[in-house]
């Protein structure tokens, strides 16, 4: 893999979301790099921050005579600070993560999981200290109804293309996709327009017209 951009993440998970880093990428006319609504944290105060490893997936109809091949492979690859990206097409009869790909993933020093599917063992993964975003929970099993047939793929997830390193920000409003290339810069700045929001609220808590402390500090 090639060295990954400068930024500190955990002052990324510190200071700044998923909405803040999101009007930086509009500001430069990436204006859909959100994957769609209804993915929320297991954990509704969990922030997940960390590079993408997307995997491919296909849907299955019966039990392979070897199951899981494929995620063992993933799990045993995936790295530290990366997160774990799996597209369902928003599949509603499967859960695709639970506690033991989160003790797994938590093991090598991963920084969370996300996908557009359901998920399960909700209360273990939740003790577990894992961040985990998915669409909701189910408890079907995924054996016989999907495989991870590759990883560090590029996937697309609600019209929204991940490629493996993009820098993945996800919180209680959502998910946002920092393409790699992209980062330094949009970091960066989305630190700025945070400090900026900062002192806007401060100005505004201290009686300062929100007109007068937009003019000066330019957010809102």
């Amino acid at each position: 893999m090639s060295p990954r951009p400068n930024v500190d993440l955990d002052r990324i998970r510190r200071e700044l979301g998923s909405s803040v880093v999101s009007d930086l990428l509009d500001a430069q006319g990436l204006r859909h790099q959100c994957l769609g609504p209804g993915l929320a944290p297991l954990d509704r105060d969990d922030v997940i921050v960390g590079w993408a490893f997307p995997v491919t997936t296909q849907r299955m109809y019966d039990i392979p005579e070897k199951p899981f091949v494929g995620l063992i492979a993933a799990l045993d690859e995936i790295g530290a600070d990366e997160v774990f990206v799996t597209p369902t097409a928003r599949a509603v009869d499967m859960a695709v993560w639970g506690e033991l790909l989160s003790t797994a993933c938590q093991v090598r020093g991963a920084a969370g999981a996300i996908t557009d599917g359901l998920v399960r063992d909700t209360r273990q993964v939740r003790g577990l200290g894992f961040p985990v975003i998915s669409a909701g929970t189910i408890p079907y099993d995924s054996m016989g109804r999907h495989e991870i047939v590759a990883l560090r793929v590029s996937c697309v997830i609600d019209g929204v293309r991940i490629e493996p390193g993009d820098l993945l920000i996800g919180d209680c409003d959502g998910v946002v996709v920092v393409p790699e290339r992209l980062v330094e810069a949009t970091i960066a700045a989305a630190q700025e327009k945070r400090a900026g929001e900062v002192a806007f609220r401060t100005a505004v808590a201290d009686g300062m017209p929100a007109s007068e402390a937009f003019a000066t500090f330019g957010v809102l």
